[in-house]
């Protein structure tokens, strides 16, 4: 197999104000079976804080990864150069936590019922409770940057998901949800 971590040199350092960027391509080490946390946790203890950009690629944005690397004082930035492929930039710009946030999403004060007939016919539904780790998180993130203004995501899911709920309220979103049993629960989410 060959390696999948090389520096390069890229226009791209001025956004992320680094003078190098350590890329580290994911997708051989996930296909192995194999979740990259650690490699991650390693590469950015190898880097250069002062000069460098760790540069992860990956097919999905890491979200649980980025949540915890913020609260150690990483700024990130996402891009999509191409279908399937997600480059994910990381720098260091504190010791600590950079803010402090929430881990809760906004559940707003209205019914299920009543948010499921405000957007009925306008909702698109996804079932993610057959799916391994990071896919539930990935897959309603997708989905929710698909849908127009006046649409809502109807999730089926095995609970509510603690590491998604900050990422709503980032991207202003709010939802409710309606429990079935202690593996099954029914959100929707939509736009404030």
């Amino acid at each position: 197999m060959p390696p999948y971590k090389t520096r390069i040199t890229d226009n791209k350092l001025r956004i992320m104000k680094k003078d190098k960027i350590v890329q580290l391509d994911v997708r051989p080490i996930l296909d192995g079976g194999v979740d990259p946390f650690n490699a991650i946790m390693d590469e950015l203890r190898e880097i250069n804080e002062a000069t460098e950009t760790l540069l992860i690629i990956n097919t999905f944005e890491p979200i649980p990864l980025l949540n915890i690397l913020k609260k150690k004082g990483y700024e990130y930035e996402t891009e999509r150069p191409e279908e399937g492929i997600v480059h994910t930039y990381l720098t260091k710009i504190s010791d600590g936590e950079v803010e402090n946030r929430s881990t809760e999403g906004k559940q707003v004060e209205d019914t299920f019922e009543s948010i499921e007939k405000k957007y009925s016919g306008k909702l698109t539904e996804v079932d993610v409770r057959d799916l391994e780790m990071p896919m539930p998180m990935v897959t309603i993130l997708e989905n929710l940057e698909q849908l127009n203004k006046d649409e809502a995501l109807f999730v089926h899911h095995k609970k509510l998901p603690q590491y998604l709920l900050p990422e709503l309220k980032d991207r202003d979103f709010v939802y409710v949800s309606q429990p079935l049993d202690d593996d099954n629960i029914k959100l929707i989410i939509y736009k404030k």
